[in-house]
């Protein structure tokens, strides 16, 4: 934070002299609440460097604890129930003073600095599909901003920009009453956000640094919104089970940090309760959570930790080793925690994302320091958010900390409200009730009086806050409804991550879940209850397979919904990582990472079969290859007109999908090779090669290719899925489902897939020579003649993954004639158009 930032570092010989000044200051200045402020012209001396400090009473008294007592009355000039009750038309001050030189953008970031761009306002300005309004001050070098405030989506408000919206009657009221040279003249910063759009809000400080993923080049923005699908979009994530709370919840207070995994033992966040440290380390080993999913409907504040220089107290950089160089758990395998309801946890105004139904508790208190303005705030928050059901969620590290140089000893003098008054805080917030409010408005405005009168803020908060809501009001700003908050969903999991199978459609007219089978699926479903249109649901296995993957997933989550696909990801390649990372945390995905041996991934895809039979209609086990068409009868062409194919599936008793036994894809068209592409790029993805016309795979050769799962199967646990996703030979159904298989693209990919499956079969080792490798083969195929395992003019032996097996051996006995005969049909085929398109709107759209 600007305001409190200092070129000066102690020295850490002096810190223990420092701190030990520190402290005893604050048991004469602070623990003495509604005493005099101790004076004395007396002075300490710091014998190594002569520096001379106010001297403190070092005598018996223990001081005076902060008592958060009732001290004065707050005398309102007006009823409260006539401050937010508006009559005539109302006139938004920002869009009077800003239209016309300011984007509208559903999502926006907000930062104050006083210094000139720095990496982080440069990045946050550079995220697609985001504005960023930036406050200056008195003393921001503003042409050093002339080039940024250029940028379209980048709203630079200097401080004369600001002197000259006070000239507006509007606007005065509420801008006049925040201090120049104060962090607080961020609230300035959120009004114009919310003014021009914004959904959500990125709350962050000029020195955190958003941190790319694995791969090193790709920054996800902090939240992905969507006008389209609002907040209804489900978070995968871990919580606290309500009957572990009470454990690990001291003096109100709940430490989040023991369950991101730190690298440093014992730690917390600033604004944490020093006098309640000693028993949350007591518990720090207690981390037992459960997995699952909420709406984002439910969530208030995401607050997302930083790694390098976290954001910790005075206390804890002073006399922790490394205090200022640890990291959280960051891997693919986190996930968010839910902070418990029941407790309070600080989230700072470093790098949270707010939400459109908490914008109402933006406001930055104003009279007390920089160190303690984004606690309170977000102690004010939680209090008013279980009125209305909302839940602050801590995610792994998105940003890095690249701290100014601070005065650790001016910090703690700065912290000194969080050391002395959190406990009281915490309990008083516990224990309050209003006494008059009947709206949100007036309920938070009664809160902030009651703060005043046990002096944890001043009056002129109390007047800034009332103007604050007056203009979220002006501005339209629909303030959301008390409700009860809803509980996370628990979810089943591999490997400790969670997937989404509840909640289920398949509930009877009487209530109950039905666990029958088919026949008591289409006789007693509730059809008012679930969809109209079939849901449909892929299992997808990957590994390293980049950029293929991205194309597989942006397509169908494009078309079928991402929370409809079940990802079995068992990548080394950071782009793999990356990506899929992104996708199951801003797109909604399931991702399960972590390398399942294939051999055991038939049972593995099963389980999931039968978990989210419930919340499915149909299903289909798919590969990084395939993808999903429906076949026109009209034209005779594959088209990606799914949602048509599903839609009507709940109110047509006769629809093609109401499947009472698994069925086939009835349609196959097959992609040819090409030399001259590979050329270019090897890793070339689907829409660079052209397909071959649509095959009739409903019955003969080909019948068994690829099933279309009916869920009622799996309710009864009567089918399995098997690695490629076959069907049963004895099926006598099809539909039409079309698979546009891009099997063969490129020679070396072809050659790379298929050593890479034999090795996760356990047929082969990375470490066997072509020789080795070549005789396993042999063996495994039952053919150990070098002529005919290059023709592949023998009869083989039956085994999962057989056509690997059968490829990677024609390369190691002849790798020139094996490539000829791949690109023997090079230049047949045309490109799906369709196809092209939804590849080109879903990069747009979801792309990074």
């Amino acid at each position: 934070m600007g305001w409190w930032k200092s070129n000066r570092r102690v020295s850490y010989k002096h810190y223990y002299f420092l701190l030990m000044v520190g402290i005893a200051g604050l048991v004469s200045l602070s623990f003495q609440t509604n005493l005099s402020p101790v004076t004395s012209s007396s002075q300490m001396r710091d014998p190594t460097t002569d520096h001379e400090f106010p001297a403190t009473d070092f005598g018996g008294s223990s001081g005076v604890r902060f008592s958060g007592s009732k001290i004065r009355s707050y005398n309102a000039e007006a009823n409260i129930k006539d401050l937010f009750s508006f009559s005539g038309k109302k006139v938004d001050p920002f869009k009077k003073i800003l239209a016309g030189s300011t984007p509208t953008c559903g999502q926006w970031a907000v930062v104050t600095t006083i210094f000139a761009p720095s990496e982080s306002i440069i990045g946050t300005s550079s995220l697609k599909g985001w504005c960023i309004v930036i406050v200056g001050d008195t003393i921001t070098p503003d042409e050093a901003y002339e080039d940024l405030a250029k940028k379209e989506n980048v709203v630079y408000l200097s401080a004369s920009k600001q002197k000259e919206m006070l000239q507006i009657r509007e606007a005065h009221s509420f801008m006049r009453m925040i201090p120049w040279k104060s962090f607080a003249r961020k609230n300035i910063g959120y009004l114009v956000a919310i003014s021009f759009g914004a959904k959500v809000i990125y709350d962050f400080d000029d020195d955190n640094i958003l941190l790319p993923l694995e791969d090193g080049t790709t920054t996800p923005p902090p939240f992905f919104y969507r006008e389209e699908e609002g907040f209804e979009r489900r978070v995968l994530l871990k919580y606290i089970a309500e009957v572990d709370e009470d454990k690990i919840i001291t003096g109100h207070a709940f430490n989040p940090y023991p369950f991101m995994g730190p690298d440093h033992n014992n730690s917390w966040p600033r604004g944490f309760p020093i006098d309640h440290l000693q028993k949350n380390f007591d518990t720090w080993n207690l981390i037992n959570t459960t997995v699952g999913d909420i709406q984002y409907s439910s969530i208030g504040v995401i607050q997302s930790l930083c790694n390098g220089d976290p954001d910790s107290d005075a206390i804890f950089r002073l006399t922790r080793k490394d205090a200022t160089n640890f990291k959280f758990d960051r891997s693919p395998t986190t996930l968010p925690l839910l902070i418990p309801s029941s407790g309070y946890s600080p989230f700072n105004a470093q790098a949270t994302t707010h939400l459109y139904d908490v914008f109402w508790g933006l406001y930055l208190p104003c009279t007390v320091p920089g160190r303690v303005t984004d606690i309170w705030r977000s102690f004010i928050m939680q209090r008013i958010m279980r009125e209305i059901g909302l839940y602050v969620l801590y995610t792994p590290p998105i940003v890095t900390h690249e701290r100014t140089a601070h005065d650790y000893l001016s910090d703690i003098v700065a912290e000194t409200d969080l050391y002395t008054k959190t406990s009281s805080l915490l309990a008083f917030l516990d224990s309050w009730s209003p006494k008059e409010a009947d709206t949100l408005p007036e309920f938070i405005f009664e809160l902030w009086i009651a703060l005043y009168e046990h002096d944890y803020i001043k009056l002129h908060d109390i007047q800034t806050v009332k103007e604050y809501l007056q203009s979220l009001i002006a501005i339209g700003y629909q303030f959301p409804s008390m409700k009860d908050a809803l509980l996370p969903q628990k979810q089943p999991s591999i490997l400790g991550q969670p997937y989404r199978s509840f909640p289920h459609f398949n509930i009877s007219t009487h209530g109950d879940t039905l666990k029958k089978g088919s026949d008591a699926w289409w006789s007693e479903v509730d059809w008012s209850s679930r969809s109209e249109s079939a849901v449909v649901k892929i299992i997808f296995m990957t590994m390293d397979e980049w950029p293929l993957v991205k194309s597989w997933v942006l397509y169908h989550g494009y078309l079928i919904g991402f929370e409809n696909l079940y990802i079995l990801d068992s990548s080394t390649d950071s782009r793999c990582l990356s990506f899929l990372r992104y996708a199951r945390d801003h797109l909604g995905a399931n991702v399960i990472f972590g390398d399942i041996n294939l051999n055991e991934l038939t049972n593995v895809m099963t389980d999931i079969g039968r978990n989210i039979a419930g919340s499915s209609d149909i299903f289909l086990k798919m590969d990084t290859d395939e993808f999903l068409l429906v076949y026109d009868e009209n034209t005779n062409n594959a088209t990606t007109s799914i949602s048509e194919y599903l839609a009507g599936f709940a109110k047509d008793k006769n629809h093609p999908l109401r499947l009472k036994q698994t069925s086939r894809v009835g349609y196959l068209q097959l992609s040819t090779p090409s030399e001259e592409v590979c050329k270019e790029d090897v890793y070339a993805t689907p829409e660079t090669f052209p397909l071959k016309p649509v095959d009739f795979i409903g019955k003969g050769s080909m019948a068994w290719f690829k099933s279309v799962f009916a869920s009622p199967g799996f309710v009864d646990n009567q089918e399995v899925v098997d690695l490629g996703g076959h069907a049963k030979r004895n099926a006598v159904n099809w539909t039409k489902f079309t698979i546009a298989h891009y099997h063969t693209r490129c020679f070396e990919i072809e050659v790379e897939i298929s050593k890479r499956v034999l090795e996760r079969h356990n047929y082969l080792s990375p470490l066997d020579t072509d020789e080795e490798a070549l005789k396993k083969i042999g063996k495994m195929v039952g053919c150990e003649s070098a002529d005919q395992l290059c023709s592949g003019e023998y009869t083989s032996k039956s085994f999962a993954s057989r056509h690997k097996a059968e490829a990677y051996a024609r390369f190691l006995t002849c790798p020139e004639r094996f490539k000829e005969w791949f690109y023997r049909e090079e230049g047949q085929g045309v490109l799906n158009r369709e196809m092209l398109n939804i590849w080109h709107i879903s990069e747009e759209t979801f792309g990074l």
